[in-house]
This record gives structure tokens, C-alpha cells and sequence, in this order.
């Protein structure tokens, strides 16, 4: 879904019709307000403190009118996670398959986390606190997702090391440690006073890839 997270805060209007055809357009726009003004309430008072009432007050839609466009929080969740979780596994695919070298693939990982939290305000955070707050199979289906990231993790970061980019070392401990590192970020990064998202991630970045050079040999 592209992101609408500098959109207007203008009332919102039901889709125009175009005969029996509802505008597709206006449609994507009206749920990318609905997913933004969700990530910001779920931010501001948590999950449990949201409700659909609250949703619709804050993007200006009537009730019904919102249920025409989702229908409940556990979508409106499942659909942050998506965005989050899919971009990011999917460039790290895309790159893969380009035959990209580890470090950058690595690198860009980090420009796109730090450029999630840009175009999507509030979204990172409810991707990672509020995860575990889906049911049954919207649940399972983000788990797996994550388990592929993960997986495709570990091994760039073992092709790294095989190739001598990356110093020698537990390669599912690196992963991890790599994501902490970027993923951290969501704490302190403040997108309206810190610098733009890509020079952000380049200097975290930095800092990470230096431990990777120089990380104390051990067995993988």
C-alpha cells in the first residue's frame, strides 16, 4: 500500500460510485487514513484502548461508513503488520535474487526500517508491541512472515561470513543482534527533528557494520 502518512486531515467521504463501481482510488486513500489515524490512537493509548468508535471519530466517518472500509481492529492491525513485515521481506528478496552482496543487502535493511518509520509514523511501533495482540490465523500468517525475515537474515548474514566480508561468529546471534540494532530505532528515532531517514540509517548502519568486521572469531 503506498503511504498516505502526510495526508490531509480533512473529513472523509464515503467512495464515490461510478455506476455499480465503487472509485478504487478514493477507496485506497479513505483505508490508508483509516490505517494512519488506527497507528496513531493505538500509539497514544494502546491497543486495548481503541476501540472502532474512536477510530471513526478520528478520520471522520460515520460508524457505518467505516465498517465499509474495515471491519475490525484485528484487520486494521493485521494490515499495519503487512505493511511492515511485506516491505521489508520483500526488498530483502527482490535484492537476493539480484545477487546483491550481503553488505548491501544488509544496509539496505536498515534504510528501509528507518524509512518506514518516515512515511509511516506510528506504524514500526505497533508492528513490534502490539504484534501479539492477533488471533488465529491473521496471526500465524505475520509469524511466518517473520520467520522467513528471519530466516532470510541468516542467511545473507552466513554468505557474508562464508565470503570473508563479515567476521566469523554465531550467525544467528549476529541476526539478532543486527535487529536489535536496527530495530531499536523506533525508540529514539524522531523523524520531524532528526535527520532525514536514509542518513539515519546510514550512520546505525556504520556502527553495525563495524562490528561485523571486527567481531570476535568463534564458531558459526
Amino acid at each position: 500500500m503506498p503511504s498516505n502518512a502526510g495526508g490531509s486531515d480533512k473529513k472523509l467521504e464515503p467512495p464515490r460510485k461510478r455506476g455499480p463501481k465503487v472509485d478504487v482510488e478514493l477507496t485506497r486513500r479513505r483505508k490508508a487514513d483509516i490505517l494512519r489515524e488506527a497507528a496513531r490512537l493505538f500509539e497514544r493509548v494502546g491497543y486495548h484502548g481503541v476501540n472502532m468508535e474512536m477510530i471513526a471519530e478520528a478520520t471522520g466517518l460515520k460508524k457505518p461508513t467505516l465498517y465499509h472500509y474495515i471491519r475490525s481492529k484485528d484487520q486494521i492491525l493485521f494490515e499495519i503488520q503487512e505493511i511492515i513485515i511485506g516491505t521489508l521481506l520483500s526488498h530483502m528478496e527482490e535484492r537476493r535474487r539480484e545477487k546483491v552482496e550481503p553488505e548491501k543487502i544488509l544496509q539496505g535493511m536498515f534504510r528501509e526500517t528507518f524509512q518506514l518509520m518516515y512515511e509511516y509514523p506510528g506504524f514500526v511501533r505497533v508492528f513490534f508491541e502490539f504484534s501479539r495482540e492477533l488471533q488465529g490465523e491473521r496471526k500465524e500468517q505475520v509469524r511466518e512472515s517473520r520467520s522467513a525475515y528471519l530466516k532470510a537474515l541468516m542467511e545473507v548474514v552466513g554468505e557474508g561470513m562464508d565470503q570473508g566480508a563479515f567476521a566469523r561468529a554465531d550467525v544467528r546471534v549476529t541476526a539478532f543482534c543486527l535487529l536489535g540494532t536496527c530495530n531499536w530505532s523506533y525508540h529514539w528515532y524522531r523523524p520531524a527533528k532528526d535527520l532525514p531517514p536514509r542518513e539515519m540509517a546510514d550512520q546505525s548502519w556504520a556502527f553495525a557494520l563495524a562490528g561485523l568486521k571486527g567481531g570476535a572469531s568463534q564458531r558459526g
